[in-house]
């Protein structure tokens, strides 16, 4: 908790500014606060549960994202709970009715690192995968598994952003396929890997998790492969087209692999 004090020097430095999201210096240590957003609405919900029952994917069920005060309930809930289970989250320092205080894990996102160390991109991607599997074994998953919100920081990849909880829309199986997904979608665009490489590395990691994670995954990759056929160029297109096209193809090479693993035995 911080002291009056502190608390003062915080609030004062948020009236200056509009950023939702900073980093001051406390005392000489740096700490990220986060103020309230306004509480959100979102009308695409039962359109995705509606798809989700379709096309028999879990892991598409609508997660909400309450905004306001409801959403830093569960962001401070989430990151105390992931904080006992051994997760590498930051942790709670100060909580008010209009913003909390977290610590700062580092300035690098993987996503940053994938783009910068690309060279060396796979290492980073890896390390990844590992922090993914190993989130799983402790029984957690994250909130939205994108490389933005895998911190890197001293050789390790640590989570941040945690204002919804896929659990309570969706199985924890389900919530756990939704990680791998999630991830492969915000990287295998950025990566510096042919498709089929990419595609064998993830299957490897997949592998270690539990089957009915795998089995979701797969499933996913039967239903979305064929977005593969997307343009594969960013320009006029964007990134969001061409993110979905690579994961797609990924997705559906992950299928042709695993056929040919099945065949063999």
């Amino acid at each position: 908790m911080f002291t009056p004090e502190q608390q003062q020097i915080v609030e004062a430095k948020l009236a200056g500014h509009a950023s939702r999201t900073q980093k001051l210096d406390i005392d000489g240590i740096p700490v990220i606060i986060k103020q309230l957003e306004p509480a959100l609405k979102h009308w695409g919900y039962p359109v995705l549960d509606t798809l989700a029952a379709v096309l028999r994917q879990p892991m598409l069920r609508a997660v909400p994202a309450p905004g306001g005060t409801d959403a830093q309930k569960i962001e401070v809930m989430r990151l105390q709970n992931l904080k006992t289970a051994g997760v590498s989250v930051p942790d709670v320092l100060h909580v008010t009715p209009d913003w909390f205080a977290m610590s700062f894990l580092g300035a690098h996102s993987l996503d940053h690192m994938l783009r910068e160390r690309a060279d060396v991109g796979q290492r980073y991607w890896e390390n990844g995968l590992n922090a993914i599997l190993a989130l799983h074994r402790l029984g957690q998953t994250a909130s939205q598994c994108f490389a933005r919100n895998m911190i890197w920081h001293d050789g390790k990849v640590s989570f941040i952003d945690f204002e919804d909880d896929p659990t309570k829309s969706m199985p924890l199986a389900s919530a756990q396929a939704r990680d791998w997904v999630l991830f492969l979608h915000s990287t295998a665009f950025i990566l510096n890997m042919p498709h089929e490489h990419i595609a064998s590395v993830l299957l490897r990691y997949l592998r270690k998790d539990d089957l009915s994670v795998q089995h979701q995954v797969l499933r996913a990759a039967r239903t979305f492969g064929w977005l593969r056929i997307l343009p594969h160029k960013r320009k006029p297109w964007g990134r969001d087209v061409v993110a979905a096209q690579a994961a797609a193809n990924v997705l559906h090479l992950i299928v042709e692999e695993d056929k040919r693993e099945r065949a063999m035995f």
